[in-house]
């Protein structure tokens, strides 16, 4: 039963995948993490905008008005009425305030990265989960067919009773472990429907799949190629920089312009007001630039921390790689042994019913014949789930 597993399973190969990936796919609609990115990016592009036509139109209106008492002859007085109204606009002519778009455009990419993160934490998740159900599914299927078998003997067990062949508490015995199992597989049945119904609050449109892959279609550069955690990190240490660049800059002098009207009521004057005025204003603050050192500093020390990632990166993809390859070598050894462990369940239930051998014996041999087809499980899925880990991640289309 067990070789017949895994052949259907290389058989389906590539359809399976295309399942998992569907799966994977009808998840990230739910969870609607590229909505979640689209609206920051649009909000991000109004930012620049923003940050654009403030560099040139960065007006100020000022409005006064006064009333003035004044005494214009020994024997007469009287007031006027003095009314200032200015527009100014701020201009950034060298472009000190570019830093902020650089950031801005930085944000964008560092999202789309932790966008990526977020994807292959979720992809890995599931398919640790998808593994699980396989795993228990078909631990379930060897488990009911056992119990149905060994129904079977039971009844011949009952008969030899009543000739007095086998004793009472043998039989006992006999049904006992038999309810064992059944409370067993009770138990693998209800995991089944929660673990089910869990899949499906992620993709309630699609069935589970069954994962089957068992070749690496990528190498370890492939795999290593993709880090997204580092790339965040550099784009963290980029941002530091630019605002590090935009720190120095605050020196660098803002240019008002500005035109002014002034409306007087005085007699004595000689009409209106008219003005036009431009304005160089230089900050001459020195913290400035030691803040921007401190963030260069910080920038530095951002970088090094990618060397950190780049090696943990290194370690995960050795974690899945030595996981695949100790499943493949167990599988292998295991599938060998596993026609000698069937024959010996025919050998030990021939010899039990004539009561060659005792119940303990009899419950021996077949534990450790379920045992083996139990690890040969274990370790198909062990080798299917991180094949499927290493291609997916190796290929780049879980960041898609």
């Amino acid at each position: 039963m067990i070789k017949k597993i895994v052949t259907l399973s290389l058989l389906a190969f590539s359809v399976a995948h295309a399942d998992m990936t569907s799966f994977y796919k009808d998840a990230l609609k739910t969870l609607q993490y590229e909505k979640s990115y689209n609206l920051y990016e649009t909000s991000n592009k109004t930012s620049q905008s923003a940050v654009t036509y403030s560099k040139y139109a960065n007006f100020t209106l000022d409005g006064a008005y006064s009333k003035t008492y004044a005494q214009y002859l020994p024997t007469s007085s009287g007031s006027f009425n003095t009314t200032d109204i200015s527009l100014h606009d701020t201009l950034d002519l060298f472009g000190k305030n570019n830093y902020k778009i650089q950031t801005l455009r930085l944000d964008v990419k560092s999202k789309k990265k932790k966008l990526s993160l977020k994807k292959e934490q979720l992809f890995i998740s599931l398919v640790n989960m998808v593994a699980l159900y396989n795993k228990t599914q078909m631990q379930l299927k060897i488990h009911q067919e056992l119990y149905k078998k060994q129904q079977k003997i039971y009844v011949k067990l009952e008969g030899l009773a009543k000739n007095g062949d086998i004793t009472a508490l043998d039989i006992l015995r006999f049904k006992n472990t038999l309810t064992t199992l059944q409370t067993k597989i009770v138990a693998q049945t209800q995991g089944l429907t929660k673990m089910k119904a869990e899949l499906h609050l992620y993709a309630p449109n699609q069935s589970i799949p069954r994962l089957t892959q068992t070749q690496l279609l990528y190498t370890k550069k492939d795999f290593l190629a993709h880090n997204p955690q580092s790339d965040i990190n550099s784009l963290d240490a980029q941002k530091l920089l630019a605002a590090a660049q935009g720190m120095n800059k605050r020196y660098i002098p803002n240019v008002t312009v500005g035109i002014s009207y002034e409306k007087l009521d005085d007699p004595t004057a000689y009409g209106d007001n008219h003005s036009f005025d431009v304005a160089v204003q230089m900050p001459l603050n020195g913290g400035n630039f030691k803040d921007a050192e401190a963030l260069k500093v910080a920038a530095l020390s951002k970088q090094t921390q990618s060397v950190e990632y780049k090696i943990q990166r290194k370690n995960e993809y050795i974690r899945h790689y030595q996981a695949y390859v100790n499943a493949k070598n167990q599988l292998a050894i295991l599938e060998k042994s596993l026609k000698d462990f069937k024959q010996s369940e025919v050998t030990i239930e021939q010899a039990y019913l004539k009561q060659y051998v005792d119940f303990n014996t009899y419950l021996q041999v077949l534990k450790q014949a379920l045992d083996v087809k139990n690890q040969i499980i274990a370790m198909q899925t062990t080798e299917h789930l991180e094949a499927t880990i290493i291609n997916t991640i190796a290929s780049g289309k879980v960041y898609e």
